[in-house]
């Protein structure tokens, strides 16, 4: 009978959104923060060594699935505080969290409409930053931002081409699929997490948790090349948390932006798997061509440029148009054994706006390192380090510089943290972050925070 239910009313929202035609929304696999799509498979023999911490309802969760509608909760909360240094020392500890709940339709199953796919997703924030204490341009607790109930992911998404391409039409931000990584989702300092932070200083880049109306248009042509293309939605209310994401309207004012970004996704070093060797040395076994698997890599590198009106530091003068630069490149630099994801993952970042009129950051560099399964027996941890560093433009120091006591020209934040992952569906992450020159004013003493994220999947 449930199952009938979901089917009857995904028939029906598939009927009501018609006129968008042939769109869905995009999975996004192994963001802890910002996941809006479907979740991992669910086979397993125990509750524990599950995907689920509520399990699998009995044989519902996969039935559901098996018809066409999965559900989806996640949970992560940050705790943090800093014992020395900032605006204020000693302050916090704060508390944040972010849950994301949704359901993705298969449209092939439900209704047999091949290769369409929608999402309906809402997210509820709520919880303090202890950035505030702190006096630095970013914050070292990434769930904080629209701090309130959104309907943020409302989308189609349509593969083409024997899934050589797909577009995703309606409501939707820029940064569900540009200038981001999933290996942003480890960190706390939303310098690194989430996007290229100076992109969203720089412009007006709709992002998690504000939703736009968008598009996105997206080639594979090979295994190894895609490129991307998004055209979004402008406006002043974007960042508006009391609209709760539905304000569907579009005004005569309203602008937009264009967003092209081109990836390659390289592999080096294939090399046998760790069961490809173990099955080679069985003598019982039925030999086969061996899978090869190798040190992955992405790369990307995108351009934004956008109509609205953006206000220029210490004038009253608008200007019109803003636009900038993306770089990002992140690729396995050593394996812990032959075919193993176990290992240790670099990458670095940078971005440029060359307005200083308009730009708090106009040039970013952020990098750091990930290595998966450290300790002997953890193979599914992760050790992280992080560094951001954001070089402030002459003009916007010049316009608080009075207010600040000094001329900022920059700052550079670190952080250290330990993913424990306790199950597939539970982690906790102790984390230490060190500011160096809040604010770039140098009024301001380094700041040390202390915190810890932690996370289910329900």
């Amino acid at each position: 009978m449930l199952v009938r239910f979901f089917r009857s009313a995904t028939v029906f929202a598939g009927l009501s959104i018609a006129p968008l035609a042939h769109a869905g929304t995009d999975t996004r696999d192994l963001t802890p923060t910002q996941q809006t799509g479907p979740p991992d498979e669910m086979s397993t023999s125990t509750w524990w060594k599950g995907p689920y911490l509520t399990g699998d309802w009995g044989g519902l969760r996969q039935q559901l699935v098996d018809e066409g509608v999965t559900p989806y909760i996640f949970y992560n909360a940050i705790v943090a505080g800093s014992p020395t240094g900032g605006t204020r020392p000693g302050g916090g500890p704060q508390y944040a969290h972010d849950f994301n709940f949704g359901l993705t339709f298969d449209m092939q199953k439900l209704t047999g409409w091949e290769g369409a796919e929608i999402n309906v997703n809402g997210i509820d924030r709520a919880g303090q930053d202890i950035s505030r204490d702190i006096g630095g341009v970013y914050s070292q607790m990434q769930l904080v931002g629209g701090q309130n109930i959104f309907l943020y992911d409302l989308t189609l998404r349509q593969k083409f081409l024997n899934d050589i391409g797909w577009i995703k039409v309606g409501r939707m931000s820029a940064g569900d699929d540009f200038a981001t990584s999933p290996l942003y989702g480890y960190y706390l300092n939303n310098g690194i997490d989430g996007n290229i932070r100076s992109v969203l200083f720089d412009t007006r880049f709709s992002a998690y948790p504000f939703p736009v109306w968008g598009a996105v248009l997206r080639f594979d042509p090979t295994p190894e090349f895609n490129s991307l293309t998004g055209l979004f939605q402008v406006s002043d209310r974007m960042f508006n948390r009391q609209l709760n994401g539905v304000d569907f309207g579009i005004r005569s004012y309203d602008g937009y932006s264009l967003v092209q970004q081109f990836g390659w996704t390289p592999e080096f070093n294939k090399q046998p798997t760790e069961d490809s060797v173990a099955g080679s040395q069985d003598p019982k076994s039925i030999k086969s061509a061996p899978k090869m698997i190798g040190m992955p890599g992405h790369y990307f590198i995108g351009g934004y440029w956008s109509n609205s009106d953006y206000s220029q530091f210490g004038s009253t003068q608008k200007t019109r148009i803003s636009y900038g630069f993306y770089i990002h490149g992140d690729q396995m630099v050593y394996r812990a054994a032959p075919g193993s994801d176990r290992g240790l993952t670099v990458f670095g970042i940078a971005a440029l706006s060359p307005q200083p009129n308009i730009a708090i950051v106009p040039f970013q560099l952020s990098g750091g390192a990930i290595y998966k399964g450290l300790i002997p027996g953890r193979p599914d941890d992760r050790a992280i380090f992080g560094v951001i560093y954001g070089n402030f433009s002459n003009d916007y120091a010049n316009s608080v510089e009075t207010a600040l006591g000094g001329l900022p020209t920059e700052e550079i934040d670190l952080e250290w943290g330990y993913r424990i992952q306790a199950s597939q569906f539970a982690y906790i992450q102790p984390d230490v972050q060190v500011v160096t020159n809040p604010g770039g004013s140098g009024t301001i003493p380094d700041a040390v925070v202390l915190g810890a994220q932690f996370g289910w999947k329900f």
